[in-house]
């Protein structure tokens, strides 16, 4: 019989791929997410009233428009 592989190793180098893995996706969501509601505000202040339309699309409170564009355009 063939010795079993050492199961610690593996799962460690396991471990250390998923936290990259999370690690990478995590941070493409917060670059997306800033880039969505970046382009959010352009729309928001394209004309008068846009904010209220751009809440009404997103069917989402006017003032959620206002504050997360304040955080991701800050």
């Amino acid at each position: 019989m063939t010795a079993r592989p050492d199961t610690q190793s593996g799962a460690d180098d396991i471990k250390a791929a998923v936290l990259a893995a999370q690690a990478e996706r995590d941070t493409a969501v917060s670059a997306a997410e800033t880039r969505f509601w970046q382009t959010i505000g352009k729309l928001s202040q394209s004309y008068r009233g846009a904010q209220k339309d751009v809440a009404a699309a997103l069917n989402v409170e006017r003032d959620a428009v206002y504050k997360n564009v304040r955080k991701y355009t800050a």
